[in-house]
């Protein structure tokens, strides 16, 4: 099997497809997660590349494995090492495990730099879809719902786990805890607004 980058990988797969509610391209969500995972912060070149195929592929077993993008397969596709490859999995939301998936991932700092990555970016395009609607649609509805649910265990496994990075301006989940409490805010403020009482 020939290899290609990540980032070949997820133009191929994703082409033309559109985010939800967005006239926005999907393959565009990898690289806001990329963006939100503040590499510039990161000194160890390695660790750096690592973070950046994860956050680049984060989405691909989940949304392909269905077409035969399984871990494996991608593994094989883009060469990517044993660490990249526990921490692509670590990332994976499987079905039928959810209980323990957000617990194991912030267990783990780099999976937790891509998840919080990841829904600063989810949370960002469903803020735009509502202002676009001007109003939740049903689908946005449930999926804000899902993210107010979820982010308060995030925040909580955060301050749990990372207390001492979170402190610190220049580690990742300083900015990204803040992007994130902003968001959250503005999306139970849009809430309110909408379907509040």
């Amino acid at each position: 099997m020939s290899q290609t980058t990540a980032l070949k990988l997820i133009k191929d797969l994703y082409g033309t497809e559109r985010r939800e509610g967005l006239d926005k391209l999907s393959s565009d969500h990898p690289l806001d997660v990329v963006d939100y995972c503040f590499l510039n912060l990161q000194t160890d070149n390695i660790r750096i590349m690592r973070l950046l195929n994860v956050a680049l592929l984060h989405d691909v077993v989940e949304d392909y494995a269905h077409q035969g993008y399984t871990l494996e397969k991608v593994q094989a596709l883009v060469g990517l090492g044993p660490k990249e490859t526990r921490l692509l999995n670590l990332v994976t939301r499987k079905k039928g495990q959810e209980d323990g998936y957000l617990h194991g991932i912030f267990a783990v700092e780099d999976a937790a730099i891509v998840k919080l990555a990841d829904r600063i970016a989810n949370c960002r395009d469903l803020i735009r879809w509502v202002r676009k609607e001007q109003g939740f649609t049903e689908r946005a509805r449930k999926i804000y719902e899902k993210y107010r649910r979820e982010n308060q265990v995030i925040f909580a496994l955060v301050q749990e786990n990372f207390q001492d990075q979170v402190e610190d301006p220049e580690h990742p989940f300083s900015r990204q805890v803040q992007l994130l409490e902003a968001d959250a805010a503005e999306l139970e403020r849009l809430y309110d607004q909408y379907l509040g009482a």
